[in-house]
């Protein structure tokens, strides 16, 4: 019996240790919300926009072990400078002081959901370098202020490894809190969020220019893979999108096809050929959620250049 007595003082001791230990946290200041984690999964009532526009990765790690205790988030592995935007509309904040999070920022959602943008950019340039910091430009998207309201989709930051991501692929860990409580997974979330090709402020004119991979062609579509998006006047540059979309092309649309001395002659749609690489430019137009999510018939090409490999 003596045994089994002090085993039970044993996890009774350690449970109050841990008790201990998490209040202390709770008082340290740290601005990261490192609660323990609830697998209960409550909804947040809405479908979120997926918060990083471009190629990228999840990892499904919410819960899994780390030295501060069970990760509270989801990393979306993206490239450096990946453009990080508003999972929905709210006010956001910025906080530059924690040394686990380095560069963050606070989406306080309508829904009454709070996100966590965490290991924001911290590089000049497109390697590891350290050599900015939390500033507009750098780590927050520019002309964002502190404070500010945002829309669904609007870029917030970039993407990065600064904190204790320090030279570990760049990546975005998002933790999502409704209510403002306990972390939630955010991976089911992510999975059903709405996709973005690119973002613009609705209303506004916006033109594409893209390359990628001929898919198929015919009765005035053409459908394509995307590897490069260019968007303007919005200043942003995707990089190995993979992402397929079908565009539509009127009779008036230039086609060209480039001849292998880079002279680019007159062509029809009808003679694209699977596989092969394609240049495509879209007709200045207002921007619409439709045009945003990249849904076929939404974007309409004014220009497309064929380039047989």
């Amino acid at each position: 019996m003596t045994h089994f007595r002090t085993t039970a003082r044993v996890f009774l001791l350690l449970a109050l240790f841990g008790l201990l230990a998490g209040t202390a946290a709770a008082k340290s200041g740290d601005p990261v919300p490192w609660r323990p984690v609830k697998r209960a999964q409550p909804k947040t009532g809405k479908q979120i926009v997926f918060p990083v526009l471009g190629r990228t990765q999840l990892t499904n790690s919410f819960g899994d072990p780390r030295g501060q205790g069970a990760h509270e988030g989801e990393d979306i592995m993206a490239p450096r400078k990946a453009p990080a935007i508003a999972a929905e509309a709210g006010r956001v904040k910025f906080h530059t002081g924690s040394s686990r999070a380095g560069c963050m920022l606070y989406l306080y959602g309508d829904s009454g959901t709070q996100y966590l943008y965490i290991h924001l950019n911290n590089d000049l340039t497109m390697s590891n370098d350290n050599g900015g910091a939390c500033i507009q430009g750098v780590a927050f998207a520019r002309g964002l202020k502190d404070g500010q309201r945002v829309l669904a989709g609007q870029p917030v930051g970039f993407v990065g490894d600064s904190g204790d991501a320090n030279g570990i692929s760049p990546h975005l860990h998002f933790e999502m809190h409704p209510g403002g409580g306990a972390a939630i997974a955010p991976y089911p979330h992510l999975r059903l969020a709405k996709r973005l090709l690119f973002y613009a402020a609705q209303g506004t004119i916006f033109t594409l220019a893209m390359t990628g991979k001929v898919v198929a062609a015919g009765d005035g579509q053409l459908r394509v893979t995307i590897g490069t998006l260019r968007g303007s006047p919005m200043g942003i540059t995707l990089r190995n999108l993979g992402r397929g979309l079908t565009i539509t092309v009127p009779v008036g649309a230039l086609v060209e096809r480039s001849r292998p001395d880079g002279v680019a002659v007159p062509a029809s749609l009808a003679s694209a050929k699977p596989g092969e690489s394609v240049s495509l430019w879209t007709e200045a137009a207002i921007a619409t959620a439709d045009a945003q999510a990249g849904k076929a018939g939404a974007l309409i090409a004014e220009r497309v250049l064929l380039t047989s490999s």
